[in-house]
């Protein structure tokens, strides 16, 4: 039985997220800070997984973890859309694209957690991936 390679995204850090000008006192929204969630799409555009949200992030509050176990389980470019939840309709913060199986370079599956830091303009993120065996 061949053995497959098997990446989960345990959590995403929002290290950088665009505030306007850069003052301290800059909002994404009209009265408070952005309520952040993400979404990850597979090579197909395919939703795989929305996290929760957190709300009113300001820039004091940088980085923001937002977890998951995500299993990413194809191939090729996935997409993560960084979003801020609104009553009427969610903006997209920003968007990064990667593989996981171009990241690994070779190396072995049973390399050790990787952080992997992705930008988009004023966006920067943090991805953790783990590479594991799977034996089904």
């Amino acid at each position: 039985m061949p053995v497959l390679m098997r990446v989960t995204l345990t959590h995403v850090d929002v290290q950088v997220v665009p505030f306007g000008s850069g003052e301290q006192d800059d909002r994404w929204d009209l009265f408070s800070g952005p309520d952040l969630y993400y979404e990850v799409y597979d090579p197909d555009g395919a939703c795989l997984h929305t996290s929760a949200v957190v709300d009113d992030v300001g820039p004091r509050d940088l980085p923001v973890t937002l977890d998951a176990e995500v299993v990413l389980q194809e191939a090729g470019w996935h997409v993560l859309r960084l979003l801020d939840a609104d009553l009427i309709e969610d903006e997209v913060v920003g968007c990064v694209d990667f593989a996981p199986d171009r990241i690994l370079d070779g190396r072995s599956a049973s390399t050790p957690a990787r952080a992997v830091r992705l930008s988009d303009g004023d966006l920067t993120l943090q991805l953790q991936l783990e590479w594991t065996d799977d034996q089904s």
